[in-house]
């Protein structure tokens, strides 16, 4: 039976653990060949990439600093290059920086912008010159970006309100090249970085009508529908997968 991403190179950004690691998984399995980025999880990433190709598919794992200004704008380059095509880039790669504007310092600040915002830049810059029409660029914000939800995330969600405008504004820009590009916005998901058992988890699942995480196969599976046909006229959406919490 037919992948719905069949034929397809896809570069996932981050792609070594949590969400991104979900997604590289799901699109192999979708029948696309998968290039995920990595920054200091080598071997994760590499794992990552042994699963997929033990479905058969083709799968790399390259590393590349996202806090590096232009690494992102040569990784995209060098995937459409070394594999003549590129259709699906997946603006990942992430941080989040727990602290408060008063004890953020320059270093943390620049960081933070670098990785979450600058990065996703060169993706879409890079995207617009070596993908074809038809390519779909998806982006995982936060609904960090709809508000500064509680004290400590308002270095994260402004770089989080900033690349969901980005990626807005790619929509109409890029757009004309008939390349897409959609945003989905995670609420809590179940991973190491905030995992459904954690000190904070609690009071987390108060804020989720349907209380409880998310699953990164939940996010997966939307970002194949965003890659994928199915969705070809979808082009500019911001989709929290939130569990109804900025409901």
């Amino acid at each position: 039976m037919a992948g719905r991403l069949d034929g397809k190179v896809a570069l996932v950004t981050g792609g070594g653990r949590g969400i991104g690691a979900a997604i590289a998984k799901q699109f192999g399995a979708e029948g696309a060949t998968v290039i995920l980025s990595y920054g200091g999880s080598k071997n994760a990433a590499e794992a990552v990439a042994e699963d997929i190709r033990g479905m058969g598919q083709s799968a790399e794992a390259v590393h590349c600093d996202a806090a590096t200004a232009g690494a992102t704008d040569k990784l995209v380059r060098d995937t459409a290059e070394r594999h003549g095509q590129l259709d699906i880039l997946v603006n990942n790669a992430g941080v989040y920086p727990m602290t408060t504007i008063a004890k953020c310092s320059d270093d943390e600040w620049e960081r933070t912008m670098a990785i979450n915002l600058r990065a996703p830049f060169e993706g879409f810059r890079a995207g617009y010159n070596v993908m074809a029409p038809g390519g779909s660029i998806i982006t995982i914000g936060s609904i960090a970006a709809e508000g500064v939800l509680a004290p400590g995330i308002a270095v994260y969600s402004a770089s989080k309100s900033g690349v969901q405008l980005l990626s807005r504004g790619a929509a109409r820009e890029l757009g004309r090249k008939q390349i897409r590009s959609n945003v989905i916005q995670p609420g809590p998901i179940d991973t190491d970085m905030n995992p459904a058992d954690g000190d904070k988890a609690d009071f987390q699942k108060m804020m989720v009508p349907l209380g409880r995480y998310g699953k990164v196969e939940e996010i997966a599976e939307l970002a194949t529908f965003l890659a994928s046909d199915d969705s070809s006229y979808i082009n500019g959406a911001v989709i929290n997968a939130d569990g109804g919490m900025t409901s």
